[in-house]
C-alpha cells in the first residue's frame, strides 16, 4: 500500500489530490483486478478494508461506481431493463429469502443455463458469485443460456441433489450494453471494439433477417445443420416469436427478451418431463432473468422469475419478497400482451 501511494502521490505532497485521485480511478479502469481497486482506493484514504475479498469488491464498486462508469450505458441499461440490480446484490437478495426456507450451502445443489461466452464468467460477477455462495455449481446451459443440457443432463444433476436437500436452479441468457449505450455489443477484454453479445442471439435473428414472416423464412430456420444444432434450435424458436418486433422501442432488447422466453420454456419443459423431481429434493428454487454484460460499473441482472415448487404441487411466487415490483417492460417490448407472457 505505501508503495502504492508514493505511485500516485505524483508531487510527493503526502496526501491524494483531486488530480492524482482521477489517475488512480484511470488505472482502475485500465485494470480491473479486484486487488489492484482495493489497494489502490486503500492507499488513497490511508486505510486497508478488512472483510470478506467479495465484500471488499462489492462495497467499493457500490461506494465508487459513479467516478468510473459509463454514464451513457448506465442509462441506456436502466431504461431497457428497468429493475436490474448488481450482481453482489442478487446474490445478497437471493440467498437471504432462500435462507429462511431452509436453503444452505451444504443441502443445497445449485445449478446454472448461461451462455458460455467467457464474459458470463468474470470473476466477481453473477456465476462466480453464486457459485462461490452455494459451493458447487452443475453447468445446464449451452449457446444464449438455453439449458441445451437437456433432460438426460438435468436427470445427471438431479441425481447428484444431498440426502434430503434442495436444487436451485439459475437460467439466464445474456445481452451486453456497450459504453455508447448500444444494446446487444459490449467491449471484451483486450479488444479496442465492442462486439456482439449475445453472439448466438443475435447471430440467430440477423439470420432470420432478410426473410418475410412466411414460410420462405421458417423453411431456412427449419433447414437445420447437424453440426451447428444449437443455433439452430434457437432459430427454429426465435422465428415465430419476432411477429411483433415492429412495435418494440429496439430490436436487440427485443431479441434478449425473447432469447429470455426461449430459455424459461426450455428450462420448465424439462421440470415438468422430470416425473421423479421430489423422490429425489424436496424443494425446487427457480431463479431466471436477464444479464446484463458491461465493460466497466458491473455487470447487472434483471430479474424475471423466482419461484420455489415443492413435492405438493403448489409452486410459491419469490419474486415479490425478494426484489419488489416485477419490471413494466410493455412500453419496451411494445406490446401490453407480449409483456404479460414474458413476466
Amino acid at each position: 500500500v505505501n508503495d502504492l501511494f508514493d505511485k500516485f502521490d505524483s508531487d510527493g505532497s503526502g496526501q491524494i489530490d483531486r488530480e492524482e485521485f482521477v489517475a488512480i480511478v484511470d488505472d482502475i479502469q485500465r485494470d480491473q483486478s479486484r486487488r489492484s481497486v482495493v489497494a489502490a482506493l486503500a492507499c488513497s484514504f490511508g486505510a486497508v478494508l478488512v472483510a470478506k475479498y467479495s465484500e471488499e469488491y462489492s462495497f467499493i464498486q457500490k461506494t465508487f461506481r459513479s467516478l468510473y462508469t459509463d454514464v451513457v450505458a448506465e442509462r441506456a441499461t436502466f431504461t431497457n431493463f428497468p429493475t436490474a440490480r448488481l450482481s453482489s446484490d442478487v446474490v445478497d437478495l437471493t440467498s437471504r429469502v432462500l435462507a429462511s426456507r431452509g436453503f444452505t450451502p451444504e443441502n443445497t445443489l445449485f445449478a446454472h443455463s448461461v451462455c458460455p461466452d467467457e464474459v458470463n464468467s468474470k470473476a466477481e460477477e453473477l456465476v462466480y458469485l453464486m457459485s462461490g455462495h452455494w459451493g458447487e455449481a452443475f453447468t445446464l446451459g449451452g449457446l444464449a443460456g438455453v439449458p441445451f443440457a437437456g433432460k438426460s443432463g438435468f436427470g445427471a444433476y438431479l441425481h447428484h441433489t444431498p440426502d434430503k436437500g434442495k436444487l436451485l436452479i439459475m437460467f439466464a441468457p445474456h445481452v451486453g450494453v456497450a459504453a455508447d449505450g448500444r444494446v446487444g455489443e459490449v467491449q471484451r477484454n483486450g479488444q479496442s471494439k465492442a462486439s456482439t453479445a449475445c453472439g448466438a442471439a443475435i447471430g440467430a435473428f440477423k439470420a432470420l433477417q432478410g426473410h418475410s414472416h412466411g414460410r420462405s423464412a421458417e423453411t431456412s430456420a427449419l433447414a437445420a445443420d447437424e453440426s451447428d444444432a444449437q443455433i439452430e434450435y434457437i432459430k427454429r424458436k426465435l422465428l415465430p416469436k419476432l411477429e411483433g418486433l415492429d412495435s418494440a422501442r429496439d430490436p436487440s432488447v427485443y431479441v434478449a427478451y425473447q432469447n429470455y422466453a426461449i430459455a424459461r420454456e426450455f428450462m420448465f419443459e424439462i421440470l415438468e418431463a422430470t416425473p421423479d423431481l421430489f423422490q429425489w429434493t424436496t424443494e425446487v428454487a427457480v431463479l431466471g432473468g436477464i444479464m446484463v454484460n458491461r465493460k466497466v460499473g458491473g455487470d447487472f441482472f434483471q430479474p424475471m422469475v423466482f419461484q420455489s415448487r415443492s413435492k405438493n404441487g403448489d409452486i410459491v411466487d419469490l419474486f415479490g419478497e425478494t426484489f419488489g415490483q416485477k419490471p413494466d417492460i410493455a412500453p419496451i417490448i411494445g406490446s401490453a400482451e407480449e409483456a404479460r407472457k414474458l413476466i
